[in-house]
C-alpha cells in the first residue's frame, strides 16, 4: 500500500510539472512552444529524453540553437547539449533527444534542467532567446546489475614493486549484459594501474562471472595499510539502454620491498690511442653503468681547465637515454692535444646527471687524468768512417742529440753485444741529463771478436734515459762499420838509404 501511495505522489507532481511547462512556454513566447517526452528516468544508467520545438507562429523559424544544461549533481547531459535546427515551417515540429546519465545514488523524485533556445524570424531584426526549465522524474530506483566479489587473498600488494591483483564480478541480473567494457583507474598519487587498465568483455549472461586482472605499482615507501582503486563498468542491455556502475575495489598493503635506489658509476674510462703526443688526436671513452634501480635521462659532459692544452673536437654534452638495472651505455669524445703540449698529466672532469627511480636528480662526477708523452728521438752527429780489424778494439767518438720537446734524465749510452761487436772497458758511458737540440759529445769502446767475418756490420748502441715520469726507456741506434783483416807489425827500415841518410843527420846513428 505504501508504494501504491508513493507512486502516486510521484505521479501527480509530474502531472502538474508537465502542465506548468506547457503553461510557462505559452506565456513566454506566442512563437516557439516547448515540450518534452520521456522524462521518466531510472537511476544508474544512462536515459534519452524527447524535446519538442513547435513553431506556433506565421512565419518560418530560422537558426534554432538550443542549451541544456544541469545544475543537478547526479544528472549530466552526455549527448546533445547542443542542437542546432536551420529552419522551422510555421505549424511544424522539430524534436531531438539528448542523452542524460543518472548517478545509481540519485533518489526518487522531481528534478529541474535548464533548456535555453535561441532563435530568429524573418520579421524580427534581433535574435529571441527563451530558458525554461525542463523537468525530469527519476521514478526507478538503482538495482546493482553487477556484483563485485573480493578475495582476500588476491589484493594483497607489496609497495616497491608492481602488483597483479584479482577482481572478480558477477552478473547478478536476469538477462544478458552485453557489450561490457571495465576500467580501473587510481587517484592515490602512490599507487598507479600500469597494465591491464582496461578489459573489454562482449557478454555476461545471467550468473556468469569475469576476473579483471590489473598490474599496479606501488611507490617505495608508501606507509602499509588499506588502499582503494576504482573500477567503472559500462554496458547494455538487450534493449540497447546502457548502465554504468562504479565499483570501489579495496588493496591491502601488507608488506614493503626492499629499498632499491639508483646508483650510476663510471665502470671504466679508457684513451683509445696508445700514446698521446702534442699534436695528436686521441678518443676518450667512457662507460657508465647503473645498478639498484632505473635511471632516466642520463647527459654525459666533459669538462677541461680553462689553461688546458687538451680541447674538443666533437661536441661535450651528449645524450645517453635511459639505463635499466645492470645495463652500461658508454660516451666517446674526440680531443685534441695542442702541438705546444708539455708532457705531463692533464686532468679531464666527467659529469653525469640523471634522473633516479623516485623523480630526483642525480649527479655523477669523476676527474680522470691524460698522459701525454714529449717528442724523444735520440741521433748520431759527426760519426766517423769506422774501419776496424779482426780482433782489434776499436774507440768510437761522436756527438749525441736529443731532438724533442722534452729534457731527459740519467741518459747513459752503451754497446750492445751481438757475436760480432764486443763489449769491453769503456764500452758505456753515462751522460747524464740531456736538453733537445745540445748535442753532446761521447767516446766508447768496443772490440771485434777474433772470429768476426770482414765486411759491413752494424754496430748497435743503446740509449737509456728517464722521461718525466722517471720511467725508464731504451732506444737503439746502430751505425755502420768496415770490418778489414789483420794488420800486421810495421817492418823495421833498412840501414842504408834514406832512412840512415835521416839518422845521421838527426845525429842518432853512425
Amino acid at each position: 500500500m505504501n508504494k501504491m501511495n508513493k507512486f502516486s505522489v510521484i505521479l501527480l507532481i509530474a502531472t502538474l510539472m508537465a502542465t506548468q511547462i506547457t503553461t510557462i512556454n505559452a506565456a513566454d513566447s506566442s512563437i516557439l512552444l516547448v515540450s518534452t517526452e520521456n522524462i521518466y528516468l531510472v537511476a544508474g544508467q544512462e536515459n534519452s529524453i524527447t524535446i519538442n520545438l513547435k513553431n506556433t507562429g506565421d512565419y518560418n523559424l530560422i537558426n534554432i540553437e538550443s542549451f541544456l544544461t544541469s545544475a543537478v549533481p547526479g544528472i549530466s547531459v552526455l549527448s546533445e547539449a547542443h542542437n542546432v535546427v536551420n529552419k522551422i515551417d510555421d505549424g511544424k515540429t522539430k524534436s531531438y533527444e539528448p542523452t542524460l546519465f543518472v548517478s545509481e545514488y540519485m533518489g526518487l523524485g522531481v528534478y529541474s534542467l535548464s533548456l535555453t533556445v535561441i532563435y530568429k524570424s524573418p520579421t524580427e531584426i534581433m535574435d529571441s532567446s527563451i530558458t525554461i526549465p525542463i523537468n525530469v522524474i527519476v521514478d526507478e530506483s538503482y538495482v546493482p546489475k553487477l556484483k563485485f566479489t573480493p578475495s582476500q587473498e588476491s589484493i594483497k600488494v607489496k609497495s616497491g614493486s608492481e602488483n597483479s591483483v584479482e577482481f572478480g564480478f558477477t552478473n547478478n541480473w536476469d538477462q544478458d549484459a552485453v557489450d561490457l567494457e571495465f576500467t580501473v583507474s587510481s587517484s592515490t598519487s602512490s599507487i598507479t594501474v600500469i597494465d591491464n587498465i582496461n578489459t573489454m568483455v562482449e557478454t555476461m549472461t545471467p550468473g556468469e562471472s569475469v576476473t579483471l586482472t590489473p598490474v599496479v605499482s606501488i611507490t617505495e615507501g608508501t606507509p602499509l595499510g588499506t588502499y582503494t582503486i576504482t573500477a567503472t563498468a559500462s554496458y547494455r542491455d538487450l534493449d540497447g539502454n546502457r548502465y554504468h556502475q562504479t565499483f570501489t575495489l579495496p588493496l591491502n598493503l601488507d608488506s614493503a620491498s626492499a629499498s632499491r635506489n639508483t646508483v650510476l658509476t663510471i665502470d671504466s674510462m679508457e684513451v683509445l690511442q696508445e700514446s698521446i703526443r702534442p699534436g695528436d688526436i686521441f678518443t676518450m671513452r667512457l662507460t657508465v653503468k647503473c645498478s639498484g634501480a632505473e635511471s632516466y635521462n642520463l647527459l654525459s659532459n666533459v669538462a677541461y681547465g680553462t689553461m688546458s692544452s687538451i680541447s674538443p673536437i666533437s661536441p661535450t654534452t651528449i645524450s645517453l637515454g635511459d639505463l635499466s638495472i645492470d645495463d652500461t651505455v658508454t660516451a666517446s669524445y674526440q680531443l685534441l692535444a695542442s702541438g705546444d703540449i708539455s708532457a705531463g698529466q692533464y686532468p679531464v672532469t666527467s659529469t653525469i646527471t640523471y634522473t633516479n627511480s623516485r623523480g630526483e636528480t642525480g649527479t655523477l662526477s669523476e676527474t680522470f687524468t691524460i698522459l701525454v708523452d714529449g717528442l724523444i728521438d735520440f741521433e748520431l752527429l759527426d760519426v766517423p768512417t769506422e774501419k776496424v780489424p779482426v780482433g782489434e778494439t776499436s774507440e768510437l767518438e761522436a756527438d749525441l742529440l736529443l731532438i724533442g720537446t722534452e729534457s731527459v734524465q740519467f741518459v747513459a749510452i752503451g754497446v750492445v753485444e751481438d757475436g760480432i761487436i764486443e763489449r769491453v772497458s769503456g764500452s758505456e758511458e753515462y751522460i747524464g741529463a740531456v736538453d733537445p737540440d745540445s748535442p753532446i759529445p761521447f767516446d766508447i769502446r768496443y772490440k771485434v771478436s777474433d772470429d768476426a767475418p770482414e765486411g759491413n756490420h752494424e754496430l748497435k748502441l743503446s740509449v737509456q734515459y728517464r722521461d718525466h715520469l722517471n720511467k725508464e726507456h731504451e732506444e737503439e741506434m746502430s751505425l755502420d762499420v768496415e770490418i778489414g783483416g789483420v794488420v800486421d807489425d810495421l817492418p823495421e827500415p833498412n840501414e842504408g838509404g834514406i832512412w840512415a841518410w835521416i839518422r845521421r843527420l838527426l845525429g842518432l846513428g853512425p
